[in-house]
């Protein structure tokens, strides 16, 4: 199970980074339409709304399968999220471009607090597709554990699922130090993070997270073709014999106790 498991960090990379320059980028963007301000965090719940649905119907539709899609339910999900992933970072990738273009066209490198002549809500798309794999990917991530982790397990399923969240944050602060110290080649070019976004090539991290994340797919997909999966009624009598066994043995120190009571 642990190699298919490090196959999910890579999602958890991508969410990381998501809440993290996602907003540094619409920091300096224009948030007034029609006369109208905007907040900030208008992105994040927009981002938390598709999360939510996603999540409900996901789990929606795993609680109406059965039969094979039961059991293959929380792979292919996990899938599809890595697809989702990778055009999160195709499209934050290409606004970027599109931020750093107006950057370069007003002169405002060297003004980092200047506000840039674009719209914060051409933002919106990159968030959306951050809320889908979030909500797609939990679920799923949570469904896998729920039905292949051995019973006794079954209480840390939900810890072990933040875990790999918390590895993913980790993560990404390793790889923007690691894709930093390349982009240098040596020192013979400056690295692709500054102290400021417009000086910063966040850009070209995105389309290497896109890169990154398109061959954790494959090898995620080789791995879950090779991953010895259990049936679903399985897990539930697994579960059953559990859950009598403990009921047994709770009883029988009931009565040992009730016994040595004078």
């Amino acid at each position: 199970m642990i190699p298919i498991c490090l196959s999910f960090i890579i999602c958890g990379l991508v969410s990381s980074i998501g809440h993290t320059y996602f907003i540094s980028q619409a920091n300096h963007l224009n948030r007034t339409d029609h006369g109208k301000h905007y907040p900030l965090l208008l992105l994040t719940v927009f981002c938390e709304y598709y999360k939510s649905e996603y999540t409900r119907t996901y789990l929606s539709c795993a609680k109406n399968s059965s039969g094979k899609l039961r059991k293959f339910g929380p792979p292919i999900g996990i899938g599809i999220s890595m697809v989702f992933a990778i055009f999160c970072c195709v499209t934050a990738a290409k606004v970027e471009n599109q931020r750093l273009d107006l950057v370069k066209s007003h002169g405002l490198i060297d003004k980092p607090d200047e506000e840039i002549p674009m719209s914060f809500f051409k933002l919106t798309p990159q968030f959306a597709l951050l809320g889908v794999l979030d909500g797609i990917f939990q679920a799923s991530v949570a469904g896998f554990f729920k039905s292949q982790a051995p019973p006794s397990l079954a209480p840390y399923m939900t810890r072990l699922s933040e875990g790999i969240r918390g590895v993913g944050i980790i993560g990404s602060v390793l790889s923007v130090f690691v894709i930093g110290k390349i982009s240098e080649r040596g020192g013979k070019q400056p690295s692709w993070f500054q102290d400021t976004l417009n000086k910063s090539r966040l850009d070209n991290y995105y389309w290497t997270l896109t890169v990154m994340v398109s061959v954790n797919l494959v090898f995620y997909i080789l791995m879950a073709f090779r991953f010895d999966y259990k049936d679903p009624t399985e897990v539930s009598d697994s579960e059953q014999s559990s859950d009598s066994g403990q009921s047994i043995g709770f009883e029988e120190t009931r009565q040992e106790l009730a016994f040595q009571d004078p």
